[in-house]
């Protein structure tokens, strides 16, 4: 553990070269996580500047060597150096990124890096899935405007670790070695699981798991013990500010959009308006709020953004027209 470290006042750079830091990036652990999990909520002014700095040592790769404390101080304070202090905040993350390319190749040029670890980066645009088969076999089908993220490594370490932005299903190949499965999801929710099948949902500030078979650990950063809990199958677990709550469910419902349809069980128009703009990236304006409200049952294909709007129309029994990009709902 790090001794009298105030990382309170750390900037990118700083966690970047802090061997601590980068232990838990690279090489994580339960005493890793436990302490940035307890600290991160203690410090929320904090969270951006950390997954900056985890996305520099992820884009750079640094895995398989880590310099010393001493060169990589050395290294960024000649890299600082060198930047106009006027650095817009649009161009602030590209400039990380560019900063810690310098670092990858000055290591390279020394000969301190062997065996580079590589970055697999999966994205989806809206109205797109896709299927992703993973080093270990697993399976994983990406839902749209979602990112999917691991290291091609994975022999070399405790974990296959995958960070996951939107939503994904997971069909995990359980190995001989009993190595374990860890999904990490942007607000620091971790699944970790042997062999199993389950949908992580992350966007903007909320975060769902649902099992569907199989039992996984799922952990929060929280500062209770209470933050790391056993799934059963059919259960769904929900993290939003800082709470968790969780509830039996008909997992087929969450996952039926892996194969391209959409399972209704009271669902309300306001979940289905959620759904149309996370998939479809459109703008939809409703006209009386109490129609969030009503709910229907069913099953409905999923298809482009005008079928699917045409849909529910037809099942919330209420009048969708459209201008431009934007659909306007009335009763």
């Amino acid at each position: 553990m790090p001794i009298n470290t105030d990382y309170s006042k750390f900037n990118v750079a700083d966690f970047v070269a802090d061997p601590f830091f980068r232990d838990w990036v690279l090489r994580p652990d339960s005493d890793h996580e436990e302490f940035w999990q307890e600290w991160s909520l203690l410090h929320p002014e904090q969270n951006d500047v950390i997954m900056e700095a985890r996305q520099v040592l992820f884009q750079s790769g640094l895995p398989h060597f880590q310099l010393s404390e001493s060169e990589i101080s050395s290294l960024w304070t000649s890299i600082k150096a060198e930047i106009h202090p006027q650095v817009s905040k649009k161009r602030k993350l590209k400039f990380w990124y560019a900063a810690a390319c310098s670092l990858v190749l000055f290591a390279a040029a020394y000969g301190l890096w062997p065996n580079k670890a590589s970055l697999v980066t999966y994205k989806t645009s809206f109205g797109e899935t896709k299927e992703i088969i993973l080093p270990d076999q697993s399976r994983v089908i990406l839902n749209s405007n979602s990112l999917l993220e691991f290291e091609d490594d994975w022999g070399t370490k405790e974990y296959r670790e995958i960070y996951v932005s939107g939503e994904a299903f997971f069909s995990v190949t359980h190995l001989k070695d009993n190595q374990p499965f860890k999904v990490i999801t942007g607000r620091g929710v971790a699944v970790e699981v042997l062999g199993t099948e389950f949908n992580v949902y992350h966007r903007a500030e909320n975060t769902q798991v649902v099992l569907s078979s199989g039992a996984i650990t799922l952990s929060f950063p929280m500062k209770e013990k209470q933050g790391k809990i056993l799934m059963k199958p059919n259960e769904l677990v929900e993290f939003k500010a800082s709470q968790y709550n969780r509830k039996e469910v008909n997992a087929e419902n969450y996952v039926s959009w892996t194969k391209n349809v959409l399972n209704l069980d009271e669902t309300s128009l306001g979940e289905m308006i959620q759904k149309a703009e996370d998939k479809y990236g459109i703008q939809i304006k409703v006209a009386n709020e109490t129609l969030l409200e009503q709910t229907a049952s069913g099953s409905m294909p999923i298809t482009d953004a005008d079928a699917f709007m045409s849909q529910v129309s037809k099942i919330f029994n209420v009048e969708i027209t459209k201008t431009n990009s934007q659909y306007f709902i009335k009763d």
